[in-house]
């Protein structure tokens, strides 16, 4: 377990600082469930915040302003809010009802497929193609950023234990994201868009 960037380095601590209370107080009391979880980059409809790579790109097309990234080539596993949901939830259900052996330590990853491992770059040109029209990408230039350029997460445990794996493409997780938004700024039904996009998911085989 380590961590070369800020980013990294923290996930690291928040998992040391568990797994301390874990050997500390948690592993004999045969009551308790408990673990902790990570996700790949989630993206998807309803996120607002600022400085984050999605948001900033739906915001710029919808708004109409310059549109800048500031590292084009660090590649990320994006995955649809609904993956790392139906994960949560599996584990969930499992440790609530008992279900999981106390020998399988209590730390889980949810991340997509390989091939959902895109550049900044790539998801900012599909972002664009799939919102309908042509815009200019500003890259941030000679100003160096302490993060990673390759950040995955290894779903392995996830697939074994949980019979957990992720369904959507990645031409799938861009497409329903940018479909959300759409509606949104168009004042459609979100709940209705909402609700199809969930049924598409659980509908879809693993």
């Amino acid at each position: 377990m380590g961590g070369d960037d800020p980013y990294s380095a923290s996930k690291a601590c928040a998992e040391l600082s568990f797994q301390t209370y874990h050997k500390s107080f948690f592993q004999d009391n045969k009551n308790l469930s408990y673990g902790t979880t990570r996700a790949g980059n989630v993206i998807g409809g309803g996120d607002m915040k600022k400085d984050r790579v999605v948001p900033d790109i739906i915001k710029s097309l919808q708004n109409k302003t310059k549109l800048i990234i500031r590292n084009p080539k660090a590649t990320r596993p994006w995955q649809h809010v609904l993956e790392p949901l139906s994960g949560y939830l599996t584990l969930g259900n499992l440790l609530i009802n008992k279900k999981l052996t106390r020998s399988v330590k209590p730390n889980w990853n949810f991340g997509p497929n390989t091939s959902n491992c895109k550049t900044v770059l790539q998801v900012t040109q599909k972002i664009i193609l799939l919102w309908g029209g042509k815009k200019k990408i500003n890259v941030i230039k000679n100003k160096k950023f302490k993060e990673s350029k390759l950040l995955m997460l290894s779903s392995k445990k996830a697939k074994k234990e949980l019979n957990w794996s992720p369904r959507l493409t990645f031409e799938e997780t861009i497409k329903m994201t940018v479909d959300w938004y759409k509606l949104f700024f168009s004042s459609g039904s979100i709940e209705k868009l909402s609700r199809q996009q969930i049924d598409y998911f659980l509908d879809k085989k693993i």
